[in-house]
């Protein structure tokens, strides 16, 4: 499942992943926020992280400045 478009840009997964990521700081919590299965929450929290876009913190996903940037750029429901 692809969470960032060839272009750079977030798809609808990568941005809801993201979103929870920076909201709750915990797959496990992002998990139960967006409704996702816990797998694909970490599963696409390591492109997000090789992406540069969240790094792990002592057990806590952070947003980097980058990632950031690309959900401030995509407004939510809009892939």
């Amino acid at each position: 499942m692809a969470c960032i478009k060839p272009d750079g840009s977030l798809t609808e997964i990568g941005r809801q992943v993201l979103a929870g990521l920076h909201e709750h700081g915990s797959p496990e919590a992002a998990a139960l926020s967006t409704g996702l299965p816990l797998y694909r929450i970490r599963m696409v929290a390591r492109v997000l992280e090789e992406a540069g876009l969240v790094r792990e913190e002592q057990g806590w996903m952070q947003l980097t400045s980058s990632g950031e940037e690309k959900l401030s750029a995509t407004p939510a429901g809009h892939p």
